[in-house]
C-alpha cells in the first residue's frame, strides 16, 4: 500500500475522530480544561504541528514564556488536549513518588517495544518492573563496573586503532567523516563484550554493521513528514500500531536482527557453561532461565533492550560532544590537556569523580542534548499532581496543583527545560565551564542526575544502564581526543525526535542521522 492511501486512510479516520471528540474529552478534570493554552492551534494538527516543524522544544520554550511552566496543548485529530509539565515539583512527584501510576503513553510504548524490546524500559506495573530490575541491577553496579575497566578499554581500543590506520592511509586526515559511524561501532563493540561476551569485530561484522544499518532505517522515516502524520495518527488510533505499514514495521528491523541472529547465538555459546559467580549481564539472564524465573522470550527481549539502548545512547552522546569539540577547540583543548596530564590509566573512580573537566563535557552535552528529549505519560488514575510554581487557570483562579483523570496524558519537554534561558541565561549554548566552580547551575535546576533529567530523575524507573553508559563515554571520548583533533566542516546540523533526538544536516534529512567533522591525527 502507498504512502497516499495511508494517508487517505488517515484522514477518513480523522474524520470519525472529530464524531467522537466530545465523549473522549468527557472525563477530563476540571484543572486541565480550564489551564493556559497557548494561541495558535491547528483546526486539524493542534500545537503539535508547530511541535514537529520547529526544532526540538523551542516550542514549548515559547509557550512557556506565556503560559508558565505548567499549560496544556491542543493535541493532533481531535484527542484529548496534553498537559506539559515543566514544574520541578510536579516533575519530581511523577517521576520520583508516582511512577508507578503513570505509564508510557500509547504513542510510546508500543514504539519502545518496536526499537527495543519488551524488556525493562517497556514493563509496566511495579511488581514487574521491580523483577526485572532485581535481576539485572548486580551486573550494573559500580562494584561490577570497577572490575570491567579494563574490558571496557581494550573493546574501545579496537575501534580507535580502526580509526588510526584509516587515517594513516589518508595521511593523517579525514575530511568530513561522520562520527556517528565510528562511535557506534566503538558503543556496540563495548557493550557486545562487557555486557554479553559477543564480539562485534569492531563494530564491523556481519551482525554490527546489520543492527547499526537496521537502526539507521527505523529512525529516518520518522523525521519526514509522513512520520509525523502516522505518529499523530497511532495517538488517535492505537490500533493501527497493529497494521503492516512499511514506517512502523521499519523500527524493529535492528530489534528482530538481534533477536532472530546475535540473541540466539549469546545463548547457544554460553549456556551450558554458565559461571555462577560471573557478573555480566548475559550470565544473569542466563542464570535466571536455567532456574526458570524468566521465560526464553523474556531472555530475548532483555537482550536486544540492552543490545540497543546501551549503545544508541552512547553513541549519540559522544557524536553531539564530538560536534560542540569541533565548534570550540579551546574546550577541546582544555579537555585533551586534563585527559593527558593524568597519572597512568584512569581508573573507575578516578572516571566517576577525578576529572572534572570531563565531567562537565558530559554534563553540559547532556543538558543541551538529551537523548531522550520529550516524557510522555498517562495517568491510571485519579490524582493531583502538586507543583512549586502556582498557576493561573482561564477562570481566574490560582491552583498550587493540577488534577488529571485517567487516561490523561502528560508530555514533559525535557530539552525545553534544559535550554530555558531563565534558568541558565544562554540556554542555546555548550559551554561546560557553567558546570565549574561558583558558577555550578545545580541549584536551580530539576531532580535527577547533574540536576538534570536524562536518566529519569533519580527515581524508580530511573535508567538502569546510566553508570554503565557514563563510564563509556568517558572511556571512548578520552582515547578519541588523546588521538584526534577535531574541526568543524561550515555544515549545519538540524535536530529532530526519531523515538530519540537525532542529527542531520540541515535540509538533508534524506540521507539518515549524522555529524559531519573533520578528523586529523595528532
Amino acid at each position: 500500500m502507498s504512502i497516499s492511501l495511508y494517508l487517505l486512510l488517515g484522514a477518513t479516520f480523522v474524520i470519525s475522530a472529530w464524531a467522537l471528540k466530545l465523549s473522549s474529552e468527557r472525563k477530563s478534570a476540571s484543572s486541565v480544561s480550564k489551564l493556559p493554552v497557548p494561541p495558535g492551534a491547528s483546526f486539524l494538527f493542534g500545537h503539535e504541528k508547530t511541535v514537529f516543524y520547529e526544532q526540538p522544544g523551542r516550542a514549548f520554550r515559547n509557550w512557556i514564556e506565556k503560559c508558565g511552566l505548567t499549560y496544556r496543548i491542543k493535541a493532533a485529530f481531535g484527542a484529548p488536549d496534553i498537559v506539559v509539565l515543566g514544574d520541578p515539583m510536579g516533575i519530581e512527584y511523577l517521576t520520583q513518588k508516582r511512577i508507578y501510576d503513570y505509564h508510557h503513553s500509547r504513542v510510546v510504548r508500543p514504539r519502545v517495544g518496536r526499537f527495543l524490546g519488551r524488556g525493562l524500559g517497556w514493563v509496566e506495573g511495579e511488581d514487574e518492573h521491580k523483577r526485572m530490575k532485581r535481576l539485572i541491577n548486580p551486573s550494573l553496579s559500580a562494584e561490577t563496573l570497577r572490575t570491567m575497566a579494563p574490558d571496557v578499554r581494550d573493546a574501545a581500543s579496537r575501534v580507535l586503532n580502526d580509526m588510526s590506520q584509516v587515517l594513516e592511509a589518508n595521511n593523517g586526515a579525514i575530511k568530513n567523516v561522520d562520527v556517528l559511524h565510528w562511535t557506534a561501532r566503538a558503543a556496540l563493540n563495548v557493550v557486545g563484550r562487557i555486557a554479553f561476551l559477543y564480539d562485534f569485530e569492531g563494530g564491523h561484522g556481519e551482525d554490527a554493521e546489520n543492527i547499526l544499518h537496521g537502526r539507521r532505517r527505523g529512525v529516518t522515516p520518522m523525521a519526514r513528514y509522513t512520520g509525523f502524520i502516522f505518529l499523530m495518527l497511532l495517538r488517535r488510533f492505537p490500533i493501527l500500531n497493529d497494521l503492516p505499514i512499511p514506517a512502523i514495521q521499519a523500527q524493529a528491523i535492528a530489534r528482530l536482527t538481534i533477536q532472530n541472529g546475535v540473541a540466539r547465538e549469546m545463548i547457544r555459546r554460553n549456556k551450558d557453561f554458565v559461571d555462577k559467580h560471573s557478573k555480566d549481564l548475559l550470565s544473569a539472564l542466563l542464570i535466571a532461565y536455567s532456574e526458570n524465573r524468566i521465560s526464553l522470550e523474556e531472555l530475548n527481549e532483555q537482550i536486544s533492550t540492552f543490545v540497543m539502548a546501551g549503545h544508541e545512547a552512547t553513541t549519540l552522546t559522544l557524536g553531539f560532544t564530538l560536534w560542540e569539540l569541533a565548534h570550540n577547540q579551546e574546550v577541546q583543548n582544555r579537555l585533551r590537556e586534563e585527559i593527558a596530564n593524568w597519572p597512568g590509566e584512569p581508573t573507575y573512580d578516578d572516571y566517576v569523580s577525578g576529572l572534572p573537566y570531563l565531567d562537565a563535557v558530559l554534563n553540559e552535552t547532556l543538558r543541551k542534548y538529551p537523548g531522550l528529549a520529550y516524557m510522555e505519560r498517562v495517568a491510571t488514575k485519579e490524582d493531583s499532581i502538586p507543583l512549586k510554581e502556582p498557576i493561573t487557570l482561564t477562570d481566574g483562579r490560582v491552583v498550587n496543583s493540577v488534577e488529571v483523570a485517567p487516561g490523561q496524558t502528560i508530555l514533559v519537554p525535557i530539552i525545553a527545560i534544559q535550554r530555558l534561558d531563565s534558568v541558565w541565561t544562554d540556554g542555546d549554548t555548550w559551554r561546560p565551564e557553567r558546570w565549574l566552580g561558583d558558577r555550578n547551575p545545580t541549584e536551580k535546576m530539576w531532580p535527577g542526575y547533574a540536576n538534570l533529567l536524562v536518566f529519569g530523575s533519580n527515581g524508580p524507573r530511573t535508567c538502569i544502564g546510566a553508570k554503565l553508559a557514563i563510564f563509556v563515554y568517558k572511556i571512548v571520548l578520552s582515547g578519541l581526543v588523546t588521538r584526534f583533533r577535531f574541526e568543524g566542516t561550515g555544515e549545519e546540523l538540524a535536530l529532530g525526535i526519531a523515538s530519540s533526538l537525532q542529527p542531520w544536516l540541515k535540509d538533508k534529512t534524506e540521507m539518515g542521522p549524522q555529524i559531519p567533522v573533520h578528523m586529523y591525527a595528532l
